[in-house]
């Protein structure tokens, strides 16, 4: 076959493939640009530039890559080529530590492709992919607002978990609320028992995405312990002996950032927010940090703007149980 009949039959090829990262890095990044530019927080921004700045440098950028870039840069996964070009992505990552747990991510079909089927071809070989790599649970993340997805997704066996606003709180923001009311204290070491028992009780799911919830996040033992104990600090609300609301705050991934981990009960939701929030905020005030917090869409709103948050973006999370799909 000569070389002018290679190259017309690759431009020629219409369909999916798996991913290349080596080869395909530039044009994911675009991809993901293009479909989520509005939306991407700072660490997302910052690993498109990254990643299209490691695709220039050709193999010596690759491999210079695969030790600076997170596992994200390099997924798994289906690209949907259409004549020469990729035009549609769909990313697969094991969640580190948690061997059955996948995420599908960056789900994205150039705009001039779609409507035509890609997407729901990539996504549907992104789960036969999973399936025959053990994973037992797939997790997407898909804006609230976009509900043609959410029905694509759930037309393929996702179901939703939870919707959770991000708020991010700047540098010095300034505060609207005056004094730290008394129901909200630091958490006592014994009590992160009652931590883990509410989180389990109210986001099973997890807290922060994408990990499952662990014991982990209220408490720390061994050398994790001596190292981190004085990164992550606990609030608790009690009525009574019942633990009502916790607030914790730890070292986000995201430079100079501090990820709060928020939990009410539904009944006192809306009333005890902004006095665990409070206490965080007063306790660092001479820190140079932005703030993270996820929370249940709708909730306490009004009180986290008084405290100089603002609204991100809006997320529902979507599970797929890999395992009963095998049975």
């Amino acid at each position: 076959m000569t070389a002018a009949a290679l190259s017309q039959r690759k431009r020629s090829f219409s369909g999916y493939r798996p991913v290349n990262p080596r080869k395909d890095m530039a044009a994911i990044a675009d991809l993901i640009q293009e479909a989520f530019n509005q939306e991407m927080d700072p660490v997302g921004s910052r690993l498109v530039r990254e990643m299209k700045t490691f695709s220039r440098g050709g193999i010596f950028g690759w491999l210079l890559g695969r030790i600076f870039l997170p596992q994200a840069a390099y997924p798994m996964g289906y690209v949907w080529e259409e004549d020469g070009r990729v035009v549609g992505n769909a990313s697969l990552l094991r969640v580190e530590g948690f061997p059955f747990r996948w995420v599908m991510a960056n789900v994205a079909v150039g705009s001039a492709y779609r409507g035509k089927g890609i997407g729901r071809a990539l996504i549907q070989a992104s789960i036969e992919l999973a399936q025959k790599r053990n994973a037992r649970e797939l997790l997407l993340q898909v804006l609230s607002s976009n509900q043609v997805a959410q029905v694509l997704y759930a037309s393929l066996g996702f179901h939703p978990l939870s919707t959770r606003t991000t708020w991010i709180r700047a540098r010095h923001e300034r505060m609207q609320v005056e004094a730290e009311p008394s129901p909200v204290r630091p958490r006592a070491s014994g009590e992160w028992k009652d931590q883990l028992a509410l989180a389990e009780r109210l986001h099973p799911e997890g807290l922060v995405w994408p990990y499952p919830l662990t014991s982990s996040l209220f408490h720390l033992s061994g050398f994790s312990s001596f190292f981190y104990q004085e990164l992550n600090q606990h609030w608790v609300c009690y009525e009574g002996e019942r633990l009502m609301g916790s607030l914790t705050a730890r070292q986000s991934t995201e430079r100079s950032a501090l990820r709060l981990i928020l939990m009410v009960s539904p009944e006192m939701r809306g009333k005890v927010e902004a006095s665990l929030i409070y206490c965080a905020l007063k306790s660092r005030s001479n820190r140079r940090v932005r703030y993270i917090l996820d929370y249940p869409a709708g909730v306490a709103e009004d009180d986290l703007k008084a405290l100089g948050f603002q609204t991100q973006r809006t997320l529902t999370w979507m599970s797929k149980d890999l395992f009963e799909s095998k049975v």
